[in-house]
């Protein structure tokens, strides 16, 4: 197995332009089901409600290997996008499965994946003191901001905090990936080469950043960065995980930093063209 997604999919209920759509997505979906597309082996373990686990059968469709844990209740998230701009976007946690446990933590480490990527969508989803343990299992270890940075009020409303003890826990990982929003609660630096550089002294060995315009990558030596070239309201729900899973893609079938970025630009671009996962229109 080439890479092992562990996160929660999640129904969710995208406004933009007032109209509200349901999709059945979530990180694991849109990163898992772009990684199969380019050949990269892809498995998902998730939690949801067993009535909607009929909803993700584009997962198995698509050749990943699903394994949904037991939940009473599956992750949904109200999304709304009150302008053009892609990277505006207000989110309201309506309901959520169950964080993963100790117990899971054995079962995903049965799985034989090169690379482990954690996609949580909120803090708490998986708790950070599972991760020293996956550490130790994971032959390389990648998460994704989101699950560390997003908390959810009572109220439901989803905001961003600073992590703390950032420096212990992303010192864990292999690959660290932020937006530009992130970064800048990490780092209070805004401009993304500052702020991929930022984050990388903060202790994960590779960050990937996407912003509004593109995608920067940092090894601590140098900065790669690739442009997006297309994004369209409709299509910018799984921008960081399809540009996540491509990049990891890429590095799998042995490309170099700078050209696995660029691989990751342009697969991103494509998706961000359409709702839902990456189609497998660029090769």
């Amino acid at each position: 197995m080439d890479i092992l997604f562990v996160g929660h999919v999640c129904v969710d209920k995208n406004v933009v332009g007032g109209e509200t759509e349901t999709l059945y997505g979530g990180g694991v979906v849109h990163g898992a089901i772009t990684a199969q597309r380019l050949g990269v082996t892809a498995a998902v373990i998730t939690k949801c409600a067993e009535a909607d686990r009929a909803s993700f059968r584009h997962l198995s469709d698509a050749g990943v290997r699903t394994v949904f844990l037991p939940s009473p209740l599956s992750t949904s998230i109200r999304n709304v996008y009150p302008s053009a701009n892609p990277d505006e976007r207000q989110s309201l946690l309506i309901s959520r499965a169950n964080p993963f446990s100790e117990e899971d933590l054995s079962g995903i480490t049965e799985v034989e994946a090169n690379i482990v990527h954690l996609n949580p969508l909120w803090f708490g989803e998986f708790p950070l003191a599972l991760i020293p343990s996956l550490r130790r299992h994971a032959p390389f270890l990648a998460a994704d901001a989101q699950g560390f940075l997003r908390v959810a009020e009572t109220d439901g409303r989803m905001v961003y905090r600073d992590l703390e003890d950032k420096r212990a826990v992303l010192s864990l990982l292999d690959l660290f990936k932020v937006d530009s929003k992130e970064a800048l609660l990490l780092t209070g630096e805004d401009d993304p080469q500052r702020a991929v550089r930022a984050v990388h002294a903060l202790g994960p060995r590779l960050v990937l950043l996407t912003h509004q315009g593109g995608v920067c990558v940092c090894d601590g030596r140098s900065v790669c960065r690739s442009a997006f070239t297309a994004c369209t309201l409709e299509g910018r729900t799984g921008r960081g995980d399809t540009c996540t899973a491509s990049f990891l893609a890429g590095r799998r079938r042995g490309m170099s930093l700078q050209d696995a970025t660029a691989y990751a630009a342009a697969i991103t671009s494509a998706k961000m063209q359409y709702r839902g996962p990456y189609r497998g229109s660029v090769s």
